[in-house]
């Protein structure tokens, strides 16, 4: 019988979706991403008048309403993880590749899965916290709210579901690639924040030609509405698909380098 990959991608979403400890963390990363940015919002409206003039001169709207997909990133990208160590924790990794022996396969189908889920999260919680955080910070009258319909909002969105998928298929290959939880998810978080703070302390001409390219400042070319100083949305993107793709193919040639998966 010829086992097809609408048969595996199936399956996996199945494993994937039967887990219980799966929604307990997207629920986890739906509050914290929409959660804390409705706070932020609440807040930043009652105590605008008391910023100063160059922070209310150079307000981000968009930037303020998301703030929490930043942390809610770190919670999609364990997921990615859970997608491949659950199954070596409880050696189910053996049985899925007796039934599907050809590996490359059975990789392709958890990152099609992986890739999809977070997608789908990350535009959903971006959409959500941007919604009602817009509608918090338009009570304020001194506030320019902004509408999914403002340019580059919309792409905004999609690129925070974009950003979520590249991360949560980062660390998915990091656990492929270690069989280790906590050193993907690691690895993931230092992707995701060490260049920013430790560009803090670097000459400008490293954060421009060399931490630019790196996956979170690729990524933020994508998610932030307004992008900052960079090379622009398709060359970060292609720069993020890029990372994602080396990624994959260190994973699949270390799954199939092994003898037990």
């Amino acid at each position: 019988m010829t086992v097809r990959l609408s048969d595996t991608v199936a399956a996996e979403w199945t494993k994937l979706r039967s887990v219980r400890t799966t929604w307990t963390v997207a629920i986890a990363a739906m509050v914290v991403s929409v959660g804390l940015s409705v706070l932020f919002c609440l807040v930043t409206a009652q105590d605008y008048a008391n910023l100063p003039a160059e922070q209310r001169l150079d307000f981000d709207a968009a930037g303020t309403s998301l703030v929490g997909l930043n942390l809610g990133l770190v919670l999609v990208a364990i997921l990615g993880v859970l997608a491949v160590s659950t199954e070596y924790t409880t050696d189910m990794m053996r049985l899925t590749l007796a039934i599907t022996p050809r590996r490359g396969r059975v990789l392709l189908s958890k990152a099609l899965v992986v890739g999809l889920f977070a997608f789908v999260l990350g535009a959903v919680f971006a959409v959500a916290a941007f919604s009602i955080g817009q509608a918090l910070l338009g009570t304020n009258p001194d506030i320019h709210a902004l509408a999914l319909g403002d340019p580059g909002v919309l792409r905004g969105m999609f690129g925070w579901g974009a950003e979520m998928a590249a991360f949560a298929l980062i660390a998915f290959s990091g656990a492929v690639i270690t069989r280790s939880s906590v050193g993907s998810v690691v690895l993931t978080i230092a992707l995701i924040f060490a260049p920013a703070i430790v560009g803090a302390f670097l000459p400008a001409w490293v954060r421009t030609d060399i931490l630019t390219y790196f996956p979170a400042s690729a990524a933020e070319q994508l998610s932030a509405a307004h992008a900052p100083d960079g090379p622009g949305p398709v060359i970060g993107g292609t720069v993020l698909l890029g990372w994602v793709a080396l990624a994959l193919v260190l994973a699949r040639t270390r799954l199939i380098g092994r003898d037990s998966g």
